[in-house]
């Protein structure tokens, strides 16, 4: 399966989300995963499919390669079939010409590549077809576990059986909290070869001070793409009930999924609360730590999570932060220390703790400052190191 005379091994990370073209926690974790690799003189590709509402697009023309510095990265354009147009026959199964493109385009690359080790990111459908493709090419590979994949998908009938195929073709499973395997491992057997590998964060230069807002009104944040796992809903019901007794304004940095609008709108009109929510443009990854140390409290209302980047940055720039007890939330903030924890699906619960933290100035910066001195470790090498680790398991390093 090797070009003859190589020495270095050589991966392929397959993901549907990377820098340039995607942000959010999946490409940003994906990204320094894949920085990590190079540095443990790995030659690193990455295929990153685009998924695009289009006609199939032909082999050789669905792809471009791209040099990042260490890294290799394939864009590899898949055109995602039409399931309304005209009827659908007896064999005829909702997202195969998708799926089969896919795995199609991976196999041209390991056969131009020839890959050491395949390393996939989320579940459906990327690990669904990594793990085919490995297996089948007798290649150890990594299947990464972030979130919304384990706890979505597993609940579509239709796709249960796939994310059981994604778990069982992987040699290990790396999820990013503690929950994510229990909830894989209750859909098959994978505890065994699973770790838990938490994300990573800088400490920023600047640390968050108290605001002095004199009249002005109190700034609630909270950012992300917002999908039905971010709870938002339950954010803007919960300072719907602080605004009886307080002068505040919610700043909501992201981008609303098209699902989840009319939700939102509905939520907003029934609270009264279009006045005062303030939604903007996702934010450059630079620019986030001075957009925290607008705030007052950072919220991270979540009915399901995996480790979320938002919420380590807020706490490393000393931020306030209240958030629930899902995915890593409570491996990363310890309550009532270095945050305010509640529980999820509960407006009721926020308000309180949004309120406890906006009462109590002193409160406030103490919870700050031991967040800050807690995301001290959960340092990039760290995250480095159980990487490391992982491969080393697998190909030697």
């Amino acid at each position: 399966m090797r070009h003859s005379g190589r020495t270095n091994k050589k991966i392929c990370l397959v993901v549907h989300e990377f820098p340039p073209n995607c942000w959010g926690g999946l490409a940003r974790t994906a990204e320094r995963v894949s920085g990590y690799a190079a540095r443990f003189g790995l030659e690193v590709h990455v295929a990153h499919f685009l998924l695009e509402e289009r006609p199939p697009v032909l082999f050789d023309e669905n792809y471009s390669r791209v040099a990042l510095d260490n890294r290799v990265l394939h864009q590899i354009v898949i055109g995602r079939e039409n399931l309304t147009d005209g009827p659908r026959l007896l064999w005829d199964c909702p997202h195969n010409m998708t799926l089969r493109q896919m795995y199609q385009s991976l196999e041209l690359l390991h056969r131009e590549e020839h890959f050491d080790l395949f390393h996939s990111f989320f579940l459906y459908p990327v690990a669904y077809i990594t793990g085919l493709l490995a297996r089948r090419m007798s290649i150890p590979s990594v299947a990464t576990l972030v979130g919304d994949d384990v706890k979505r998908y597993i609940f579509s009938p239709e796709k249960t059986a796939v994310c059981r195929s994604g778990l069982e073709n992987a040699d290990r499973i790396v999820a990013l909290s503690r929950e994510l395997v229990e909830m894989a491992d209750a859909l098959s057997p994978v505890a065994d070869k699973s770790r838990v590998i938490y994300n990573s964060v800088e400490i920023p230069s600047e640390a968050w001070q108290p605001q002095s807002r004199r009249n002005g009104p109190r700034v609630i944040g909270s950012a992300g793409i917002f999908k039905y796992a971010k709870g938002l809903p339950y954010l803007i019901k919960a300072a719907a009930e602080l605004r009886k007794s307080m002068n505040l304004v919610l700043e909501l940095p992201g981008h609303l999924r098209e699902s989840e609008r009319e939700g939102v709108a509905a939520m907003v009109r029934r609270t009264g609360m279009e006045d005062c929510i303030h939604f903007r443009e996702p934010l450059a990854h630079k620019d986030i730590p001075a957009w925290l140390r607008t705030l007052d409290v950072f919220v991270l209302p979540s009915v399901s999570e995996g480790c979320p980047n938002i919420l380590m940055e807020a706490m490393a720039s000393g931020v306030p932060c209240v958030a629930t007890r899902t995915g890593a939330n409570e491996e990363l903030m310890q309550d009532r220390v270095s945050g305010l924890l509640t529980s999820w699906g509960n407006s009721e619960a926020l308000a309180r703790a949004m309120g406890e933290i906006l009462g109590d100035r002193g409160f406030a910066v103490e919870l700050g400052a031991a967040a800050m001195a807690r995301m001290r470790d959960f340092s990039i090498e760290r995250e480095k190191t159980a990487w490391e680790k992982v491969y080393g398991e697998l190909i030697g390093l």
